[in-house]
């Protein structure tokens, strides 16, 4: 009942928002910080949304069933934007109420909970010599950042980097030094007696917390403009995968690299290629687990093409192929390669539409060579009816297979959702 007064009230203060009128000056202005440039907007955003597999419910060990919701989204938060050449500050928090309304399976209420989004941004000195930046990300989210769990879980994914770029002379050559700091954990995605933990694992909250991780790394960068729009690259990184439990999941330790070049190949159109390899250089697990997994070594590459017919449009191809470690043991090295198409086009000084096309591959390392193939549509319409608010209309198709004959739960699975979402911005 206190979490949904709570509901009630960010409704309530929606709507008052929503009522008034454009005559209010402020609105879309903001609230003045830091002198003449810098802004703090607070706004609220509402979502309304249709997910066709919003969970899968396990009544029986093995045996599952999906189903889908209406789900209404309430987000206040707040945007800080202060710019500047000694110190510049970038900051959004976004609160997340979803409240699942069990249109399907009145079980799906349970899924009702708060998330939350944040990042900050601190630039130091950003015209000097040598700078300092530092970068911090948070995001709590039924979405993990890993693909060996796929299903039924909350994932809290914290990220702090901090770099040092240096530019001698002119700025044509700047060299960075980074380090960053990744933590993830889980929490159980369902609640209540329909989430057994003698049925559904993703239901342990013993085993969700030994799942999660923490992940260290440092790297040195290399970015040298040889022409005005044109630019050499060079990527060092090394990384060190921590798990929680060295019983549940492997602890990795390795190494990226990458060169190549990235700038303007005509007026309208930009290109980027890179090329390496990555690499892990110690595997370890508990050995009453049994034995750790071979370290694991392939290429990297990026290729993108960015034509760019005008400035409101943008089409941009994309091949991507990298390294990646997620928490486990069977499923937690592999190679995985994304084909993406992104457009963006702002039709007139209203509406704006876009399409994200996004292909990804995963090659496991175990024994039979697993395959998981991610396909993702999304097109978006949006609409600037002033500058305080703002509406948008979005549809995304997301589908998931592997070939393993008994994959895991959520290993295989296809979901329709729709939304319309409204933003409000003082």
């Amino acid at each position: 009942m206190y979490m949904e007064r709570i509901v009630g009230r960010l409704l309530v203060l929606a709507l008052l928002i929503l009522a008034a009128t454009p005559a209010q000056a402020a609105l879309g202005n903001g609230i003045r910080v830091g002198g003449s440039e810098g802004r703090l907007h607070p706004f609220v955003e509402l979502e309304l949304r249709y997910d066709s597999n919003v969970a899968y419910f396990m009544d029986v060990p093995g045996v599952t069933t999906s189903t889908g919701d209406l789900i209404l989204h309430v987000r206040p938060g707040l945007q800080l934007s202060v710019p500047g050449d000694s110190v510049a500050v970038e900051l959004r928090a976004v609160l997340d109420w979803a409240q699942y309304f069990g249109v399907q399976d009145s079980r799906s209420t349970e899924l009702s909970q708060l998330y939350a989004n944040a990042s900050l941004g601190v630039g130091f000195n950003r015209k000097g010599q040598v700078g300092f930046e530092i970068d911090e990300s948070y995001v709590r989210s039924n979405q993990a950042n890993v693909y060996s769990i796929a299903a039924g879980v909350v994932s809290n994914f914290n990220d702090l980097r901090l770099s040092m770029p240096w530019r001698p002379g002119g700025g044509a050559l700047t060299a960075t030094l980074s380090g960053d700091w990744m933590v993830e954990s889980f929490d159980a995605f369902k609640t209540g007696p329909s989430c057994d933990p003698a049925v559904n694992p993703y239901c342990n909250a013993a085993y969700l917390s030994d799942l999660g991780y923490n992940n260290l790394g440092v790297g040195a960068g290399l970015n040298w403009k040889f022409l005005p729009k044109t630019a050499a690259l060079l990527d060092l990184s090394w990384f060190d995968r921590i798990p929680n439990s060295s019983a549940y999941s492997i602890g990795t330790t390795g190494m990226r690299a990458q060169a190549g070049v990235s700038g303007l190949v005509t007026t309208h159109l930009a290109a980027t290629l890179k090329a390496g390899y990555g690499t892990t250089l110690d595997v370890t697990l508990d050995p009453s687990a049994g034995p750790a997994p071979s370290n694991y070594g392939t290429f990297l590459g990026t290729a993108a093409l960015e034509w760019i017919p005008s400035t409101f449009s943008t089409l941009k191809l994309g091949v991507n192929h990298d390294l990646g470690v997620d928490p486990g043991i069977t499923y937690a090295l592999y190679g995985i390669t994304h084909l993406s198409i992104d457009g963006k086009s702002k039709l007139n000084s209203t509406f704006s539409v876009g399409l994200l096309l996004d292909y990804a591959m995963l090659a496991y390392q175990d024994a039979a060579s697993t395959g998981t193939q991610v396909f993702t549509a999304k097109p978006v319409v949006q609409a600037e009816l002033a500058r305080w608010l703002m509406v948008e209309l979005a549809y995304q198709y997301t589908n998931r297979a592997t070939d393993l004959a008994s994959p895991p739960p959520g290993w295989e699975y296809s979901k329709q959702e729709v939304w319309l979402r409204g933003v409000v911005t003082y």
